[in-house]
């Protein structure tokens, strides 16, 4: 976590350095003459169980002193309600007596992307850079938190999404086509997603496939209690026509795929039926804050004992 970090703060002196003109950095001189209170920007939680709730994209904070993000392919939409639905999620955990870790964004992504890598999270103005750090610092030191308490845990990465098909999206970094192929080449993927970890370690050796589509998949889990999910036993892959997010950069980088014993899954709410309105936002936190704890009862039942 350490060398991660000064890895960081090395490549960004460097990054700055190597700036021939100071205009191009964008920074005012208020900025360069105060200290930003990075806390200010984000929502850090420590938990008493091996699950962490990541939310980058829900925040609505827009300083003025960091331009907005107008680079070729930049995505600035804000997932609206993803981080009151986040924190809806910590509630309804702590009236069944646990506390999920958070690792929260209050900015909005007009000004900074937490799920893209350090180059490419900022476009001209590089002020927020500090922010990217403590936000990911912060994943690192409770992923190593949650490995050493625990041995095991995951990682939820809640995003929003508005393709036509109303359902949640679940990534385990493997693609629609991946999806539809998933009979023939299970074994194959099995070593490409973000829960490799889990695969090799259940306590009850539950095959790859039933951990996407099974009877206790979260997407079963989910659509069980009417918010459809893909993948899942009703839904198992999207049509080759259809729009599906398989996971991003904190998916990728934070779940188990190329090593580690914290596993991810990326959870991209749709829009109707759960994000847009109140009561939809608040029942999905109540359903998907027993489910998940059903979720870890019955896979990580080594790490966690309700």
């Amino acid at each position: 976590m350490l060398n991660r970090f000064f890895l960081v703060l090395i490549y960004i002196v460097l990054f700055l350095s190597c700036e021939s003109d100071s205009s191009d950095l964008n920074q005012n001189d208020d900025l360069v003459e105060s200290e930003i209170l990075w806390d200010d920007y984000t929502i850090f939680k420590t938990g008493n169980i091996p699950l962490l709730i990541i939310a980058p994209h829900g925040g609505d904070l827009k300083p003025q002193w960091l331009d907005d993000r107008n680079c070729e392919n930049s995505k600035i939409v804000q997932d609206r309600y993803t981080l009151e639905i986040a924190l809806q999620i910590e509630q309804e955990l702590n009236t069944l007596g646990f506390q999920p870790f958070l690792v929260l964004s209050k900015m909005h992504r007009i000004k900074i992307d937490l799920n893209r890598s350090l180059e490419t999270a900022l476009c001209k103005d590089k002020s927020a850079m500090p922010l990217w750090m403590v936000f990911h610092n912060q994943i690192d030191i409770f992923q190593n938190e949650i490995s050493s308490s625990y041995g095991r845990g995951l990682i939820i990465d809640l995003h929003g999404q508005s393709h036509p098909e109303e359902r949640i999206e679940l990534g385990y970094l493997l693609n629609g086509s991946m999806l539809r192929d998933l009979e023939q080449n299970a074994t194959d993927y099995s070593n490409q997603v973000s829960i490799k970890n889990l695969i090799s370690n259940h306590p009850k050796q539950t095959s790859f496939q039933q951990l996407l589509v099974g009877e206790n998949s979260l997407g079963t889990l989910l659509s069980e209690q009417d918010f459809a999910a893909v993948p899942s036993q009703s839904d198992q892959a999207p049509l080759e026509s259809q729009l599906f997010f398989s996971g991003g950069h904190n998916t990728i980088n934070y779940g188990s795929r190329d090593s580690g014993t914290i596993d991810a899954i990326q959870v991209e709410l749709n829009r109707a039926g759960l994000r847009a309105e109140s009561d939809d936002r608040q029942r999905f936190a109540n359903v998907f804050s027993n489910i998940i704890i059903d979720y870890l009862t019955v896979h990580y039942s080594d790490a966690f004992t309700p």
